[in-house]
């Protein structure tokens, strides 16, 4: 028996929108989510990973139109210009299912 009003199919098949994203892309999706606006250093810093090991998950993130550009810093680390990135609003309320 089904609950009116309620349609598990619906949310689980907006929970695995990003079914194409692997495990280390949705980790580094999800501190952007929660920290952004945020860089890859203090993405790598929170995850315990190098910045090499950040880059190119952010970079596939961009390419497939889910994390954008929103300025720059300089970086307390490298004393270097370092891009801030943040999550696209029209995917904000999707991320809310992964957690």
């Amino acid at each position: 028996m089904q609950r009116e009003g309620f349609n598990p199919e619906q949310i689980r098949n907006e929970a695995f929108a990003y079914a194409d994203i692997n495990q280390n892309q949705q980790t580094v999706l999800n501190i952007i989510s929660e920290k952004e606006p945020i860089t890859n250093e203090q993405i790598a810093k929170i995850l315990g990973w190098y910045p090499h090991q950040v880059t190119p998950r952010v970079l596939e993130l961009r390419q497939a139109g889910i994390v954008e550009y929103c300025g720059h810093t300089i970086s307390n680390i490298s004393r270097r210009k370092a891009s801030l990135w943040r999550v696209k609003q029209d995917y904000q309320s999707k991320i809310n299912y992964k957690n």
